[in-house]
C-alpha cells in the first residue's frame, strides 16, 4: 500500500452535505420530533436526523412532547422513558390514545436493556424500540423505515378509496 493516499482526505469538505437515507422517501418536508430530558442525547439525536436533511423539534419531557406534537403534529416520535413529570410510557399512551396524535409512530429510545421495557413501550402504542447510546445509521433506518410504512399506509388508503368511489 505503499504511495496510497485515499482521495477523500483531500476532496472537498462534504459536512454540509446531506446524507443518504436508505430509503426513498421526501425527507425535505418530514418533521421529527425528540423527546427527551437529556440535554446531550437530544443534541446528538437533532444532530444525526439534521444530516439527513429532517426537520426536527424538541420537548424536554413528556408532558412538553405531549403539547408539542399535538401543536405541531409532527411526522414522528423519538420517545425517552424516564423523563421527569410526564415519562415516556404514560406520554406514548396518551399519544397513541388520542385521535390528533394516534397516527404519528413513535420510536422509544431509552437506556434500559430489559425486555419488558420494551414490550411494554410496544403494547402502549410504539411502533419501534431502540437501546441507548444508538448507532446514527440504526436510528436512521428505524426513522426512515417508519416514516415509509406510513407513506405506504396513507397511499394504500388513498388508492382504496379511488377504487371503492
Amino acid at each position: 500500500m505503499k504511495g496510497f493516499i485515499p482521495g477523500s482526505w483531500f476532496s472537498k469538505d462534504k459536512s454540509s452535505q446531506k446524507k443518504q437515507a436508505p430509503f426513498t422517501i421526501d425527507r425535505s418536508n418530514k418533521t421529527i420530533l425528540v423527546v427527551d430530558d437529556s440535554r446531550t442525547q437530544v443534541y446528538a439525536t437533532k444532530k444525526t436526523l439534521e444530516e439527513y436533511g429532517f426537520k426536527v423539534i424538541t420537548a424536554e419531557n413528556g408532558k412538553h412532547g405531549i403539547l408539542a406534537a399535538r401543536h405541531e403534529k409532527p411526522d414522528l416520535i423519538i420517545m425517552d422513558i424516564v423523563m421527569p413529570e410526564v415519562n415516556g410510557f404514560q406520554a406514548t399512551r396518551y399519544l397513541t390514545r388520542h385521535p390528533d396524535t394516534s397516527h404519528i409512530p413513535i420510536i422509544i429510545v431509552s437506556g434500559s436493556t430489559q425486555e419488558a421495557d420494551k414490550a411494554w413501550g410496544l403494547k402502549l402504542g410504539a411502533r419501534d424500540f431502540l437501546t441507548k447510546p444508538t448507532e446514527p445509521a440504526q436510528l436512521i433506518t428505524k426513522v426512515v423505515r417508519q416514516l415509509q410504512a406510513t407513506q405506504d399506509a396513507i397511499t394504500f388508503e388513498e388508492n382504496s378509496s379511488i377504487q371503492a368511489g
